[in-house]
């Protein structure tokens, strides 16, 4: 009887022994199932961005193209085209007709950042810590030494005395914000150089240079007209599933400073 007993308690343990081995199994299974699939989502979602990207870039090359060929002009609406398995939106814009803080007057700057929402008051002293940023001198427009106001703002740096090599380095300036920099990102750029142009759809760089003649009492023009023409180029490509990619560059196209030279110049890639 003991024996017909312990016989059952073993095939009963053997039994739940193997249902246990089963259930595991079953969750490595369902484990590497899972694992399976998120990689191949993970996969999928690469080779779609890499797709969206590569497209991108094929609309910026495009819009070169178009510019030199002068089918395409800069401020025209955004221009749709198929490049591969994407559709992209192309927006040309021309820097030519933005200001540059490398070739402006303390006037002109501190229009500037008053067209963009500064008090006049922060826009003078803004307008002249601009300057010092660039001028080879160690001394400020405000007077004093031009690295005083860095380390009394407790700014681990002082201005290098050399032109803006981007955008993003005004935000840089002692008193600048993030909030300022994004609102005059638009109308300002560190690659043309001379006077922004004040043909039409430059309004703003007109009513800029119009407000800077009044604070300064005289022109704030340069004199200067630059020979290259420098664009905005943006793209933005679009795939079936939604995957998006967007391409920003600056370029500047053939001057009549280069002669034969015809090969574009990137100069952001972003």
């Amino acid at each position: 009887m003991s024996e017909r007993c312990a016989s059952k308690d073993q095939r009963g343990f053997a039994s739940l022994i193997i249902l246990w081995t089963i259930g595991l199994l079953a969750l490595l299974v369902a484990g590497l199932s899972a694992s399976g699939r998120s990689a191949s989502e993970v996969a999928w979602n690469v080779r779609e961005s890499a797709i969206a990207e590569a497209a991108a870039d094929g609309g910026v090359q495009r819009a070169v193209f178009e510019l030199r060929s002068g089918r395409w002009k800069p401020g025209e609406a955004p221009h749709r085209v198929s490049v591969g398995l994407a559709s992209v939106a192309i927006a040309v814009d021309d820097e030519n007709g933005r200001i540059n803080p490398n070739y402006s007057s303390p006037p002109l700057l501190a229009a500037l950042l008053g067209a963009v929402g500064a008090a006049p008051a922060e826009a003078q002293v803004l307008s002249r810590a601009m300057i010092d940023w660039r001028t080879a001198t160690p001394l400020s427009l405000a007077g004093g030494l031009k690295v005083d106001r860095y380390r009394l703002a407790n700014l681990p740096y002082g201005p290098p005395s050399g032109p803006f090599e981007s955008v993003g380095e005004i935000g840089q300036v002692v008193g600048m914000n993030d909030d300022l920099l994004a609102r005059l990102r638009p109308y300002i750029t560190v690659y043309h150089s001379g006077d922004a142009q004040q043909g039409q759809g430059f309004t703003f760089a007109r009513g800029v240079l119009q407000d800077a003649a009044m604070i300064g009492q005289v022109s704030a023009l340069v004199g200067y007209t630059s020979p290259d023409e420098i664009v905005g180029v943006r793209a933005t490509a679009v795939l079936a599933d939604g995957t998006r990619f967007e391409r920003r560059a600056v370029v500047r196209l053939a001057g009549q400073q280069r002669p034969g030279e015809r090969a574009p110049q990137i100069l952001t890639w972003e």
